[in-house]
């Protein structure tokens, strides 16, 4: 299966990887500086950067 359509990259990759990580990285940074904080959030905030990270290596990868 092939990410190119027409010759093209497929740009949603890379916009919901930027997107994903970004979030992510801000709900982690928030989730260490609260006093008061939940393993639920940390867990949230790790898996919207992992997905990031994902989605940025769909966009990058070779054919």
């Amino acid at each position: 299966m092939s990410n190119l359509k027409g010759g093209k990259r497929n740009k949603w990759y890379l916009i919901l990887g930027i997107l994903f990580l970004v979030y992510g990285a801000y709900r982690l940074y928030d989730h260490l500086t609260a006093e008061v904080t939940d393993n639920f959030g940390a867990i949230l905030a790790v898996g919207f950067i992992i997905f990031g990270i994902y989605d940025l290596f769909r966009y990058f990868r070779k054919v």
